[in-house]
């Protein structure tokens, strides 16, 4: 797993503790940037608007608006497409767009709805947090996090590169070939394929469509990659806290303490444990849907996008097809490895509780141990609304059903 944890960084010479919000720098500055906020940290101010607040929510609702706008003109020129039989291969590519723009959609707007719901949870993990340097250095945070934000800064900077590299090309097309070089006649493009009542060519509100496009591709990127990687984060809080439990538990000797103490301890350790049970619940209701989303969406874009490659195209074209076909097959793998790795460090709980000297407690402590043993044996899944449970297993089965549906709509191509 390309995010498995490294040798640890060294310790910083001051010292200081990480904060539970280091870990959501890279989430709060993308959602910022869209002018949202997806939980507060002081719950008692939440209904409480200030001037602040206020302009947030009114650049909010103008990313929203433009967004939507973009969207539905770009549905109504596939439409269009299909409908008359012509520019069906520019229709098939819109097709890819729209639903990576349709999920950004409904990602930003459920994270809204859930505001509350993911500031309570926040709240909970605080509590949870180590507050020590010492304590942090036995739950190995720093590996985590250098961890998390390595994945991070390749995720975000790859969609980036992804976004304003398809955003700008036909700016950079016309300042080389048309303004510098002067060898070809530019003829205005946008950056992806809409329908409008006017002829934009030719006149100012090419420059207007332009911009609009481009704002709504880095509103929908944000959006995206930044419920995504709020998702892994508490992920990777989880895995942190359950590997911490099953060393508690391993390194723990029965029997040599009196038998209160020995029950104190694993009192405490099935509380944190039903506490872990209870977060992982909640970010599952959290991002549910998201996670639903994003796996019934990759296997229309991957099977679009292929279909793209295969039918034949320009070399311009081909790259930025293959650039976000390799986004969408890391957004699936990276999804699948933090929720293996949520599977595998929940089931560490019940090897730890086997593999200590429960043998040496009184009887009443080894009856406990069974309630933490039993409930362990059930994996931990991260879970894609009801129907689905993730796992790299389901990444295998995306693929497999990708394939299928690439294979049917090809069909349908040649005949």
């Amino acid at each position: 797993m390309f995010f498995e944890l490294r040798k640890r960084p060294k310790e910083p010479k001051d010292g200081k503790a990480k904060s539970l919000y280091t870990f959501f720098r890279f989430v709060d500055f993308f959602y910022l940037s869209i002018g949202m906020k997806a939980y507060d940290r002081d719950s008692s101010n939440t209904s409480k608007p200030d001037g602040h607040r206020t302009v947030l929510r009114c650049y909010f609702i103008f990313q929203m608006l433009n967004l939507n706008v973009v969207l539905l003109s770009e549905i109504i020129y596939v439409f269009l497409a299909f409908s008359s039989g012509n520019n069906f291969l520019e229709a098939t590519m819109n097709l890819s767009f729209i639903g990576f723009v349709i999920i950004g959609d409904l990602k930003i707007r459920h994270i809204w709805s859930k505001r509350r719901h993911i500031t309570k949870v926040v709240q909970c993990f605080e509590l949870l947090h180590p507050k020590t340097a010492e304590q942090q250095k036995k739950y190995k945070l720093d590996d985590y996090l250098c961890s998390y934000r390595r994945v991070s800064i390749f995720y975000f900077g790859m969609h980036l590169i992804l976004i304003w590299t398809y955003n700008l090309y036909w700016a950079v097309y016309y300042l080389i070939y048309d303004f510098w070089l002067d060898v070809r006649h530019f003829e205005q493009m946008l950056p992806y394929f809409c329908w409008t009542p006017w002829d934009w060519k030719g006149n100012w509100s090419y420059y207007v469509l332009y911009i609009s496009q481009n704002i709504a591709g880095q509103t929908c990127l944000s959006g995206q990659l930044a419920a995504d990687m709020f998702m892994c984060a508490l992920v990777t809080l989880l895995i942190m806290h359950f590997k911490r439990l099953s060393e508690q538990i391993e390194q723990h000797v029965a029997g040599v303490l009196p038998a209160n103490q020995d029950l104190g301890f694993l009192q405490t350790s099935i509380v944190y444990h039903q506490r872990l049970l209870g977060l992982t619940k909640d970010v599952n209701q959290i991002f549910g849907v998201s996670l639903f989303c994003n796996f019934t969406s990759s296997i229309f874009i991957i099977c679009f996008v292929i279909f793209q490659m295969t039918i034949g195209g320009n070399l311009d074209n081909m790259v930025m097809l293959m650039l976000f076909l390799l986004c969408a097959m890391v957004q699936v793998f990276m999804i699948g490895n933090y929720a293996q790795s949520l599977v595998n460090s929940s089931d560490l709980v019940g090897e730890a509780v086997y593999n200590h000297n429960w043998y040496l407690g009184d009887l009443r402590y080894r009856k406990l141990m069974l309630m933490i043993m039993q409930r362990a044996q059930r994996p931990n899944y991260l879970k894609a609304t009801n129907f689905l449970e993730v796992s790299l297993v389901t990444v295998t089965e995306l693929l497999q059903l990708s394939y299928k549906v690439f294979a049917l709509v090809r069909t349908m191509y040649a005949q």
